[in-house]
């Protein structure tokens, strides 16, 4: 029998799916799963929602670590972290080899199933880096910072330990615009994440006019040289969709 798990479109989610695909596994069935509320049932496939179970997560991760290996787990982390649907079936594939070959699977790149996953792997930690130097702040009232970011992978999570490092003294706000995920860092606190919250409509009441802002969109265009202009390399390094929230990229107010 095929089976589609329809989970929740998270790390913690996939991993509940992995757990209970396991279980239908052994029973002999076929299974998928699709991470997110977007599933559109077929005849061709029983479809099954399954509740995010941190208990069952936990084991799952667990068992990565201690089966296979820690970078595998790494790997697996950040490949639920890409945007395609296809992630969750790219982790169960991968898993059903690693969990026979250990630590060797990662030395199979000859293996289709191995190479897709280190290839979701390389897209997120790819675009993971770039907001590391993309991403911009700006001060709220009270000294907050605020960074807005409309990321093509659930980079915030993977953002934290870098930004954490950088600013541990700051009050900051990394918002996920696309997700409406918010990570908050207190001073010399611990972050916590928030989820499904007006984030955004609060922090604009906070927002203050800055005249430094347009001193640096200024600055930016001052030193350009125009006869070392080149727009195709620029591209290459930043492209566009990058640049909606980079204040040197917005028009001055």
């Amino acid at each position: 029998m095929n089976i589609t798990l329809v989970c929740e479109d998270s790390f913690e989610g996939i991993m509940t799916a992995v757990y209970d695909a396991w279980v239908l596994m052994n029973q002999g069935h076929q299974l998928n799963i699709f991470p997110g509320n977007s599933y559109t049932p077929t005849f061709f496939s029983d479809y099954r929602t399954v509740r995010t179970d941190r208990e069952k997560a936990d084991k799952v991760a667990r068992s990565i670590r201690i089966k296979i290996s820690m970078e595998a787990y790494v790997m697996v982390y950040r490949a639920c972290m890409h945007y395609t649907a296809e992630k969750a079936d790219i982790v169960l594939n991968f898993l059903k080899i690693g969990y026979q070959q250990g630590r060797r699977v990662l030395k199979m790149l000859g293996n289709p199933d191995v190479l897709a996953l280190m290839e979701l792997d390389r897209k997120v930690a790819n675009e993971t880096h770039n907001f590391k130097g993309f991403l911009r702040f700006t001060e709220l009232k009270g000294g907050m910072l605020f960074g807005k970011i409309e990321p093509r992978c659930d980079v915030v999570p993977l953002l934290e330990k870098h930004f954490s490092e950088r600013f541990p003294k700051e009050n900051w706000i990394i918002y996920d615009e696309k997700r409406k995920k918010a990570l908050v860092h207190p001073a010399e606190g611990e972050c916590v994440m928030i989820i499904g919250q007006a984030v955004r409509e609060r922090i604009a009441a906070l927002q203050k006019v800055d005249e430094y802002e347009d001193l640096w969109k200024v600055f930016f265009d001052t030193i350009g040289i125009e006869a070392r202009k080149n727009p195709k390399c620029q591209q290459t390094n930043l492209p566009q969709w990058y640049r909606k929230n980079m204040t040197e990229h917005s028009p001055l107010s």
